[in-house]
């Protein structure tokens, strides 16, 4: 399973829904800027929070233009387009962990929350292969 971490900012305000089976859940979007100045584009990735994740997004009032960063494992979900017939596909982000970017200057009374600590995986050891110079396992 493909993980990803994406800084980008909440383009519509949160709504806290509620499962078929009584779990709350939140569906949003992120706005990720690539590039620089003239290959400067927005890239958009679907963000799905669960339980916990998803009250506490609510509890910190994250809404539209909000600056966040998510960690989540990264998912090609297809879909229907508002023709009714055409399906594509998007990239989804199942939410493990996120928090707010500082935003601002230093000492300014604009800054968001500060972020907790993501939760990272242990690093995996080193296996030694160097893809420049030794074969891969085959």
């Amino acid at each position: 399973m493909a993980q990803v971490n994406v800084i980008g900012r909440i383009t519509a305000d949160l709504e806290l829904k509620t499962s078929e089976k009584s779990n709350p859940y939140v569906r949003f979007d992120i706005a990720e800027n690539i590039g620089s100045r003239q290959a400067l584009h927005t890239q958009y990735f679907q963000v799905c929070a669960w339980g916990e994740d998803a009250n506490r997004l609510m509890k910190a009032h994250a809404k539209k233009g909000s600056l966040i960063w998510v960690t989540g494992s990264l998912e090609l979900e297809p879909y229907t387009k508002r023709d009714g017939i055409s399906i594509d596909k998007r990239m989804k982000i199942l939410l493990d962990n996120w928090g707010f970017v500082p935003v601002g200057r230093a000492g300014s009374s604009k800054q968001e929350p500060t972020p907790p600590e993501p939760k990272i995986p242990p690093k995996q050891e080193y296996d030694g292969i160097d893809g420049e110079r030794d074969a891969l396992p085959g």
